[in-house]
């Protein structure tokens, strides 16, 4: 008997890859022996490796080997060799449409708000009020009540999961925090002078502080060490995408932004603050356990975009200002004593 192969496009942020997982995961119950396959950024490609329910992760580098129109025709046709039986969409852009278009599988189902969602065989509603997990399973079916509140696997190797311990041994152990001060947005971020207050204010209270990022945020890291003082350990750029959710999976909480962690924190099933500076709630990218919390300034020139900016419009970014970090402190006490 063939195999039925089914493939899944999803070429945006990491914390939208997290989000796909829960997609992936059903697709995985519904057809536990058929080749689910994953085309995504190269920045995701670990996300979805780390998921016991894809099959193959194929990367699509359209900055580089797959540069332009003519490189977007070659991965399409690199793509149809395999003759799926369904092409899913999860991004919405009109590359990723005419991608899909051109990979040729039996069956094309998209978003109706995507560019050129004509071009699919089935278009589903992107419903603004759902949250992001629960507008992509609606691809498979309806999930009413609560149902669509499945959360994330990743998996890490043995070799991460003692890497992780090693550090947390080398670093005192004890009660951690982790603080996750990173975004992609400018006015995502929650400003770092806040954060080492509030660094160190737990650190304090007894409290072990790790702050976590890539690379690209170790000098965040280091500010807040420097403000905050050297109790604080900055392991930015030290652990993989799915090395932190580990750590995070021996924290006591997670403090972060409108951004990728806080799906990280769904994944590791952890308690988790998010503080939303330029974005809001409703957008429906929140956690969604009963572990999530967040904190929210209200300011009238607020909400100012889906994604934020690299700059505040205003110039003020009292989104951001206005939320106080004894109040995050505060909050993250209430969430720890009720959990007492």
């Amino acid at each position: 008997m063939t195999t039925a192969k089914y493939l899944v496009v999803q070429t945006a942020f990491p914390g939208d890859s997290v989000l796909t997982l829960p997609f992936l995961q059903e697709l995985r119950r519904l057809y536990p022996e058929g080749q689910i396959d994953v085309v995504c950024s190269p920045a995701s490609k670990e996300i979805f490796e780390a998921s016991p329910s894809v099959s193959n992760v194929i990367p699509f580098d359209k900055r580089g080997e797959y540069k332009g129109f003519r490189g977007l025709v070659r991965f399409a046709e690199s793509l149809k060799e395999t003759r799926y039986s369904a092409i899913y969409s999860l991004h919405r852009s009109i590359r990723t449409t005419i991608l899909v278009a051109l990979a040729g599988g039996e069956e094309s189902i998209g978003f109706n708000t995507a560019s050129f969602s004509f071009l699919y065989d089935k278009r589903v509603p992107y419903v603004f009020s759902d949250h992001e997990v629960k507008r992509n399973l609606n691809m498979i079916m309806d999930y009413p009540g609560d149902k669509w509140k499945i959360y994330p696997e990743l998996t890490a190797s043995e070799e991460q999961k003692q890497k992780v311990m090693s550090f947390i041994e080398a670093t005192g152990g004890g009660k951690i925090i982790v603080i996750s001060p990173g975004s992609v947005w400018e006015t995502k971020r929650y400003p770092v002078k806040s954060y080492a207050e509030i660094a160190s204010g737990l650190s304090a209270a007894g409290y072990n502080i790790i702050v976590s990022g890539s690379n690209s945020e170790k000098d965040t890291g280091e500010e807040i060490r420097r403000i905050a003082g050297d109790r604080i350990i900055n392991s930015c750029g030290i652990f993989s995408m799915t090395e932190t959710v580990e750590l995070m999976r021996h924290s006591e909480l997670l403090i972060t932004n409108d951004s990728a962690p806080t799906h990280f924190a769904m994944a590791a099933g952890v308690p988790v603050l998010t503080i939303y500076c330029s974005t809001v709630p409703e957008f429906g990218f929140y956690g969604y356990s009963d572990k999530s919390h967040y904190l929210s300034s209200e300011v009238s020139c607020k909400p100012c975009g889906i994604h934020g900016h690299k700059k505040c419009p205003t110039g003020q970014f009292e989104c951001g200002t206005k939320i106080k970090a004894y109040e995050v402190i505060r909050k993250v006490k209430e969430i720890l004593d009720d959990r007492a």
